[in-house]
This record gives structure tokens, sequence and C-alpha cells, in this order.
């Protein structure tokens, strides 16, 4: 690749290694040829695409904003006309309708190049997977002329608040903590409350410009005000462009400075039609909140993670490669072949399980359905490791690269702030392991009652 990067130094060619192309890296057991196909398909899009821009998506060195926008609405343009947004859209609304395990693939190629990028890809299909499994094609239909073509749109699901953080990803709390409600009044409901680190959120205008059309909206969680025999949670879906919705300014991270823009979010006697709730049984919304929002969140993270280990695992062997020691390659020196190899092995073992538990997720009957206990654990085991994996494997890449892995121009520091957050939502890196300790011998509620 010769494209320039934000610095105005050329970005670092990627080589070929061939336990990293899709032929061997996502096996048959779990894929199908035409599958395997399509990732291939994608990894030269990205390669060719996205990888020259990975310093512009946080404006450069400078985090020049307006670089950043630019950057970030052309750049999910070209995904979306590529049709990434579309992947797990029925057909009959003009979708794709790709399997969880091609959803999965494109997690993992997307954040090779960036997580933010990626992240923002999944939001569509994200609130179709909701839609979908809630039964609500009417709403699907509404939707359908903003996400079904052309146009360029994106999305937001609402879960933390400031009383108890992300408590509401706890099932043992049984969504105690949430305190934004909904009052029903008359043909609408009313939503009052305060939500934080929903993204990407912002006023309506953020999300226009000559790449982007809008922001769709708002997948609130919310309590039920009134709700016969006792607490009751709802999902809502709040347009953009509500009267009542105020954001603060976006947060300012580690990482992940534009991509995923996070605000607080107020709701002022926010109104929307009585058809805006998207739960429609009684015990939905829990049923699409914990295996919808928060378990399959859990394992499209755990496929991003592996992603982004998988780049830096290439930075890190193309600088050995040229780095010499005694006028041998570095990583020809055993003691630093060792420790490449070592990244390898967490990588493809964190990418076999993401795989393995998205193949249960397509086989309900035997494994169980998304937001049973086993497979809850399951998806937070899958998450959890592939964290613990791109931990070893940027803290490996920095120490084997120095100084050069340090500089902004190696990208590793990027990814090495990037994966932090990954690795914490959602729930928190310790909720991960909570989840498969209740789940291996029994729940306990975290007080004497």
């Amino acid at each position: 690749m010769n494209a320039k990067s934000g610095s105005g130094r050329e970005a670092t060619p990627l080589s070929s290694y061939p336990l990293l192309e899709p032929r061997q890296k996502y096996v048959g057991a779990f894929c199908s040829d035409e599958e395997i196909r399509i990732a291939e398909h994608l990894r030269a899009f990205v390669d060719r695409e996205l990888m020259p821009h990975r310093h512009d998506l946080e404006g450069g060195w400078h985090r020049d904003e307006a670089l950043a926008r630019d950057t970030l609405h052309r750049l999910y343009a070209k995904l979306v006309d590529f049709g990434v947004t579309k992947t797990n859209l029925p057909v009959e609304y003009g979708g794709l309708g790709y399997s969880p395990i091609v959803r999965q693939m494109i997690n993992e190629e997307l954040s090779r190049a960036d997580v933010g990028l990626g992240t923002l890809a999944g939001k569509i299909p994200w609130i179709v997977s909701l839609l979908t499994v809630a039964g609500r094609k009417d709403l699907l239909e509404e939707l359908m002329p903003r996400i079904g073509g052309a146009e360029c749109w994106t999305a937001c699901v609402c879960m933390t608040e400031p009383t108890g953080g992300v408590n509401v990803e706890d099932p043992q709390q049984q969504f105690a903590t949430v305190r934004l409600s909904a009052r029903a009044d008359g043909e609408d409901w009313v939503l009052n409350g305060h939500k934080q680190w929903p993204g990407p959120s912002g006023p309506a205008a953020r999300f226009r410009s000559e790449w982007m059309h809008g922001h769709l909206g708002y997948f609130t969680i919310a309590t039920v005000e009134g709700a016969t025999g006792g607490a009751e949670v709802g999902l809502f879906f709040v347009p953009a462009e509500s009267p009542g919705l105020e954001f603060s300014s976006p947060y300012r991270k580690m990482g992940l400075c534009w991509a995923d823009s996070n605000s607080d979010i107020w709701y002022r006697d926010v109104r929307i039609p009585r058809r805006n709730r998207v739960d429609t049984k009684p015990g939905q919304a829990a049923q699409l909140i914990y295996g919808y929002m928060i378990g399959l969140g859990r394992l499209s993270g755990a496929a991003r993670l592996v992603g982004l280990s998988e780049a830096v695992l290439e930075i890190v062997l193309n600088w050995t490669a040229q780095r010499e020691i005694a006028g041998r390659p570095m990583r020809e020196r055993s003691m630093f072949a060792g420790i490449l190899a070592e990244m390898f092995r967490a990588i493809d073992i964190a990418r076999q399980y993401y795989l393995s538990v998205t193949w249960q997720v397509m086989h309900a009957d035997v494994h169980g359905s998304p937001w049973s206990a086993p497979m809850m654990a399951k998806f937070s085991s899958a998450h959890s490791y592939a964290g613990a994996a791109a931990e070893l494997v940027v803290n490996r890449g920095m120490e084997l690269m120095g100084a050069a892995g340090y500089a902004y121009e190696s990208h590793l520091e990027k990814y090495m702030r990037d994966y932090k957050i990954l690795q914490m939502a959602p729930g928190g890196a310790q909720r991960d392991l909570l989840e498969i300790a209740q789940c291996l011998y029994g729940p306990y509620p975290w007080t004497g009652t």
C-alpha cells in the first residue's frame, strides 16, 4: 500500500503470513467454503481501503476532529456500499441474510484496521437482530427505506446509567438499578431519565455529512412505571430527533476517540408512539437485553479483540523481520521466535473459541437460547479469553518493538489504547468471570436477603 497516513508518512505495508490467511484461520468445522470466500473478499477490501487511513480515524497526531469525522463517515459509507450493514438483514428486505459466523468474521476483519470503525459498522446489524428476534416486522419495515438501500445511517443502544453503572448487565440484580422511566400516556410513552456512555450518540447534526445521512435513534432500556406485578423493564426505540433529548459534549477518551462517540443523554419528557416499545411479550425484554444486547455483544467483542490482536502480530512480525541482532533478523532468534509463537497461539485459540460459541448460538436446540445461563457463561468466557489474549499480544508486541512500538508511527500504540475498552465492555472484565462462575456452580445474590 502506498497511501499516506495522517502523519504524512507512508503506512507500513502488511506482509502475507499463511497462518493468518482466511483459509487457515477460519476452519471448515464452523465455516462453509462460501463464507471463507466472503472473508477473503472482505480482508482484501480492508487492506486496500481501510488500513491506509488508520491514523486519520483519530484525526492524525493532533487529533483533528474534522479530519477524524470526515474519514470516519467516508470509510463507513464505503462499508455500507460494500454491504457490511446489511449482512444479517433478511433477504426479503434487501439484505444479504448471512449467518452469525459471517457476522463475526466481519467483526474480526474490520477490527484489524480499527475497532472503532468495526464497532460503528456493527450498530445497524445489532438493532436488526433485536427487531428480528422480537418479531417486530412493522418496525423493520418502517426503517427499511433508510437501512435497506444505499443510504448511510447509524443507531445506538443505551444501557448504562449514573446509578449502578453497568449493573443493568447483571442478571442477579434484575434491572433494579434502572432509573430511566417510561410512563404510558394515551397513545404515547413518556421517557425521563439519564443514560451514560451510549455510542454513537450526540446531536443529530453530528451524523449528517457528505457521506452520512443521519442517526436512526436510541434503543433504550427503561423501567415501566405502574407495571403490574412489580418492577418491569422495556426496550424502547427513541428516534434521534425526538424533542426532549439532550446530550453532553463527547467524552475525551484514551482510545476510540471519535469512531465511537460517547456522551451523556438526558431524556426530558421525551414522547414516542406506543408502538415504539420493541418488546411485546412478558419477559421478552430480559431475553433481548441479556441474550442479544449483552451476550452477543460480548461475543462480537471477542471477535473484535481477535482482529485487533492479529493486526498487532502482523506489525510485530514485519518489524522483527527488519530488525537485526548480530546479523540475523530478530525473529529468527529463538527467544523472540518463542514470544511470537506465544502471541499467535493466544490469538488462534481465542478465534476458534469464539467461532465455536457462535456455532452453538446457531444450534439453540442443542445448546440453549442466547439468554440461557450456559450460553451467557460461554459468551463471557469467549470475551474474557479474547481480552486476555489481546492484553498478552499488545504487551508482548510493545516489549519486542521497544520505543518503536511506543511511537505513534507504529500504530501499535493505538491498538494498545483501543483494546482496553473492548476488554471491559460490555459489563467489565470481572463481570465476565462472575458470569462464568455463577453458571458453573449456581447463581448467588449480592444481598443477604
